[in-house]
């Protein structure tokens, strides 16, 4: 079964949304390696949901760093833990561990648990900020800034 991006998923700050996205596609792509029982496609999404998850975190913390956002030491430790168990996946399905079933329910209930409760929080406050400073071109200059985009 695919999934899809929903409208209560959105931050409501477009360049978060677009990352977040980016999770269904991974999603995705481990429900057709599932369905296939292809192991090579499990590590590819292993590989690049790491590089994803440090290049989107690292964003995400330095916007609530930005706006000084009162909850971010929690959030940034989340965050930790998440990369931790990634890491951890990508271990064990490096000894030849099936890992898909476990990765698939883990990236589901962070969309279902972290972007619709912890990443709205930020959000909102990251909004306040968002207004304050000029409108979405701050957002997108800590992101040029940032990765050079």
């Amino acid at each position: 079964m695919t999934l899809s991006w929903t409208e209560d998923l959105n931050t409501g700050v477009p360049e978060i949304d677009s990352e977040n996205r980016r999770l269904v596609e991974f999603i995705n792509t481990l429900s057709e390696a599932r369905n296939t029982g292809d192991r090579t496609l499990v590590g590819n999404v292993l590989d690049q949901l790491l590089d994803f998850v440090v290049n989107h975190f690292m964003f995400e913390e330095h916007l609530m760093e930005q706006a000084n956002y009162e909850f971010r030491a929690a959030h940034e430790k989340i965050h930790e833990i998440f990369a931790k168990r990634l890491a951890a996946f990508r271990g064990r399905y490096a000894n030849g561990e099936n890992v898909c079933d476990e990765l698939h329910t883990m990236l589901k209930n962070w969309m279902e648990i972290h972007i619709k409760q912890e990443d709205k929080a930020y959000a909102a406050s990251l909004q306040q900020v968002i207004d304050k400073e000029g409108g979405q071109t701050w957002v997108t200059g800590i992101m040029q800034r940032l990765f050079g985009t």
